[in-house]
């Protein structure tokens, strides 16, 4: 466990808008190198609308853009690709491939909740 804590929230969807609290609890790699995180969200995600019976609190993401370490995040916000398992997948061991996931979502993570409230930039 890693225990890094931002905070989520989105300028592209009205589902990830809410700020959420987001502690990265473990690392992952893509098989093509890219760094990945799972993260647990508070508050949840509703699952049912990814046919889930029950809310999600684990989330992986990924840097949207080239270059960006989510590792070590030197910018904020840092822009994320919000994704969760496919349907009938375990928890994702690294190397992961991409079409073992399902984007839900695009989002930034901010340093502090007020920064995700504000959408405040660098």
């Amino acid at each position: 466990m890693i225990d890094y804590t931002y905070y989520l929230s989105s300028l592209d969807s009205v589902r990830f808008e809410p700020v959420r609290e987001c502690v990265f609890e473990r690392m992952l790699v893509f098989d093509t190198g890219k760094e990945a995180v799972e993260a647990r969200l508070s508050p949840t995600v509703i699952g049912q609308d990814f046919g889930h019976g029950s809310d999600l609190a684990k989330v992986i993401l990924s840097a949207r853009h080239e270059g960006v370490s989510i590792y070590s995040i030197e910018k904020f916000p840092c822009f994320v690709f919000i994704a969760i398992p496919r349907a009938g997948s375990h928890a994702p061991q690294s190397p992961i491939r991409a079409d073992e996931l399902q984007v839900i979502g695009w989002g930034e993570l901010y340093r502090t909740k007020e920064d995700a409230k504000r959408h405040s930039f660098d």
